[in-house]
């Protein structure tokens, strides 16, 4: 796809001279403070977030967020965007079936299960403000980040649209002011091999630039015994270069580009130790063999003789990012110009198998239902940001103007038990997103503070589908079908999401908040079914949270976050299966869910650092009486996700009851040498995991281990950590009572870091 090569040049062109024309033109004395400022002024264990949309002390923001530093990080394995469901109060999620590097996430029982381009998450990705539209490309490799965000409850004022469940910040460490860096490589379980690296390159006091790459190969750990070869094996490797450039003491350039190639699959095996095929929803992957008997990695062919595969097996994930972030001092504030490009190349041919269809078909039922997928997801984003300290630093002001462009291209066909795909269509679609937001803290005497925000949204998606196989009649997948039964083509939403909070610090130690937001999901269509009258459009989806929380620190040595929150949902977009390999959402009538989380850091000693989280929920679905008139109409609900097939009221999917983290290091040092032993824990109440009260998960118990020698000043570091030490084996997701998919089983790793010139971490 050289085109798209040319497209990707011509935004880097683009980009560097809309910012350095800006500069040009744009210059006022003054510099108000950064993250790196405002860090400096405070306390080395106070961490910096950015989750209103400015910089300010973990401990003075008013909203339900965890907050990860890189130690963090490591104490609880958290390597990539996945492991973070293994640590954060009320998220749970996993690879995408089938897609190991797009990642599902619910957060408050919230989420969308399906990456599919009509399909838009709940859970917004953000890196460096760059807002990440699809899921495809979203599992992120957090090895140069400087921290990571997890904000929870919709952030449909100063973020925007699919933040209904949350948001989560990537914020990548910029350039440093020293030549240094860090040269990594680790060998583990898998024969798994990572290379990671970085440098930093200071032409002077006002330009420092940097480097990075890492590279993963891995043998996979599904055993595929007709091929004699393993699956959900892993091939990654990305390379990122930044700039961060004084071009004036007002006027601050930090511009970034990366590609990354991905490629990883998430299949789905089955239990050798049963005869019906069926996988057992817990246990120990130590107890069982997980197997596959799919012939589909030698080609769609291999299947269905004569039949010609659009992509090669398996998923493999080419993103291609540029961002540019200008930043200009004026007066008592700061205008950021935000400009970010996004190409997302996804292909794909995964399998799905079915045990029930054993007997039926008479073959093996690991290749009965095929996608074979090519897909191209591209966006353009601008935003130009105000930040101000007005009335005499009373009155912390944002404000910010916003557009996004989006247009998505996928060639899909899905093969139920047949050679001839049951469908074959190229899907375009096209989502244009403009607008406006404010929000302003006023601090009324010194220990109240009233918060008032509001985003107005206009957004205009259209549809468009062509099929590759017409059958002549009006059941083709075409745009022109639709138009004639009076499907609509476009949508148009046009939103209000206003925020309000009241802040109350009698101290310095301690903060109490209570809050008010709304947030949406765009709507979209259900453009994976078999004929032109179901290419439906569901409508978008609103939420109401409501906030009680508290920010106290006890002392150095405790920082304890409490969040009572309560979620009032309506058009819930719920996914369901509709049988055939055919997935639809339909909007739920609402869902409530009332719930608390904790957080506790302890710093005891200068050595040891322990951390807890307990999210508890109780999340119910309400459907509306039309939605529960239609489902008892059906023999059988297949089509109503908020119910199961007796249509009574469903479980929520995706919402456990309870979940616990505790994570804890303990350094010690001696003559030149430092010990530094680390584990965490995270223990999940039972859930169910889909739709139609389908595929039950058993309470689980995960645990990490590990230790770190560090030599030299820590300056070299050999580690030993394992990941899902027990090998526990849990339910993530299921499309039915037997094809089911699971975590990762446990690893183990051996790491040499070797950190040179300024680079500490």
């Amino acid at each position: 796809m050289s085109h798209k090569r040319t497209l990707n040049y011509n935004a880097i062109f683009g980009l560097t001279l809309t910012s350095l024309t800006l500069a040009g033109l744009t210059a006022s004395p003054s510099y108000s403070q950064s993250a790196e400022d405002v860090s400096d002024t405070l306390d080395e264990d106070v961490i910096i977030v950015t989750a209103q949309r400015r910089a300010q002390a973990l401990s003075d923001v008013p909203i339900a967020i965890t907050a990860y530093d890189p130690q963090t990080l490591d104490t609880l394995a958290v390597k990539k965007t996945i492991d973070l469901v293994d640590t954060i109060p009320n998220l749970v999620g996993s690879n995408n079936t089938s897609l190991g590097g797009a990642n599902s996430y619910f957060l408050r029982g919230q989420g969308q299960d399906e990456s599919f381009p009509t399909f838009d998450p709940a859970v917004g990705t953000y890196v460096d403000e760059i807002f990440y539209t699809r899921q495809n490309g979203n599992n992120i490799n957090l090895f140069d980040v400087e921290r990571l965000e997890v904000l929870r409850g919709p952030q449909g004022t100063l973020f925007g649209k699919n933040t209904t469940g949350g948001a989560i910040n990537v914020v990548l460490r910029k350039p440093g002011e020293k030549l240094g860096g860090f040269a990594e490589v680790s060998y583990g379980r898998f024969n798994e091999i990572v290379t990671r690296g970085s440098i930093d390159l200071p032409a002077s006091e006002n330009a420092r630039f940097m480097a990075s790459g890492f590279f993963v190969d891995n043998d996979g750990w599904l055993r595929n015994p007709v091929l004699d070869r393993d699956l959900n094996d892993r091939h990654s490797w990305g390379v990122r270069l930044a700039a961060d450039i004084d071009i004036s003491p007002d006027i601050n350039w930090y511009a970034v580009i990366d590609t990354i190639d991905d490629q990883g699959t998430n299949i789905t095996g089955r239990d050798v130790n049963l005869d019906t095929g069926a996988n057992p929803a817990d246990g120990d992957y130590g107890d069982v063999d997980l197997v596959s008997t799919s012939l589909l990695p030698n080609g769609l062919g291999a299947v269905f003789p004569g039949a010609v595969s659009k992509a090669d097996y398996g998923s493999q994930t080419n993103s291609f990012n540029v961002s540019s972030n200008l930043g200009i001092d004026v007066g008592e504030g700061t205008i950021n110009f935000i400009a970010g490009y996004r190409d997302v190349e996804n292909d794909f041919l995964v399998n799905f198998p079915l045990p029930q269809f054993d007997a039926f078909f008479g073959r093996s039922p690991d290749d009965i239902f095929i996608i074979d997928n090519l897909g191209d997801y591209e966006q353009h984003s601008l935003e130009l940001k105000y930040n101000a300290d007005l009335l005499q630093d009373r009155l912390n002001l944002t404000a910010g103007l916003y557009y996004l462009k989006e247009d998505n291209n996928s060639d899909v066909a899905s093969h139920f038990a047949s050679a001839n795909p049951s469908r074959d269509r190229i899907i375009d679609n096209t989502t244009r997103n403009q607008a406006a937001y404010v929000q302003g803290d006023l601090k009324l005497g010194d220990t109240l503070t009233v918060t008032g925000g509001l985003r107005y949204t206009d957004e205009k998606k259209v549809f468009e589908i062509s099929d590759n196989r017409p059958v002549g009649n009006i059941t083709d997948l075409t745009t022109a079908n639709m138009v004639a039964l009076g499907i609509p083509t476009e949508q148009r939403e046009k939103v209000w999401t206003p925020r309000a909070a009241v802040t109350f610090e009698p101290n310095t130690n301690s903060m109490f908040y209570l809050s008010a937001t709304r947030g949406f999901r765009s709507g979209g269509w259900n453009a994976r079914v078999n004929n032109a009258n179901a290419l439906i459009p569901f409508s978008s989806e609103f939420v109401w949270s409501y906030e009680a929380g508290t920010r106290l620190n006890i002392g150095p040595a405790i920082d304890l976050y409490l969040t009572g929150f309560h979620l009032d949902v309506s058009n819930l977009q719920v996914n369901t299966s509709l049988g055939g390999g055919q997935f639809g959402i339909g909007n739920a009538g609402s869902m409530k869910n009332t719930g608390l989380e904790a957080e506790v850091f302890l710093r005891p000693t200068d050595a040891l650092r322990v951390y807890g989280a307990l999210g508890l929920q109780d999340a119910r679905y309400e459907p509306d009486v039309l939605e529960l008139a239609a489902c008892q109409a059906l023999p059988s609900n297949s089509s109503f996700g908020a119910f199961d097939a007796n249509c009574n009221i469903a479980t929520v999917k995706h919402a456990p009851s309870a979940q616990l983290t505790l994570g804890s290091s303990y350094r010690l040092d001696f003559d030149g040498v430092s010990i530094t032993p680390r584990g965490s824990m995270r223990v999940v109440s039972d859930q169910v995991t889909t739709s139609l009260n389908r595929g039950p998960a058993d309470s689980f118990a995960l645990f990490n281990a590990g230790i770190d020698f560090g030599f030299m000043d820590d300056a070299l570091t050999i580690s030993a950590e394992c990941a899902n030490c027990g090998d526990k084996r849990y339910l993530v997701t299921t499309f039915g009572n037997q094809d089911t998919y699971f975590n990762r089983p446990g690893t183990w790793t051996i790491r040499l870091r070797y950190n040179f010139g300024g680079r500490k971490n």
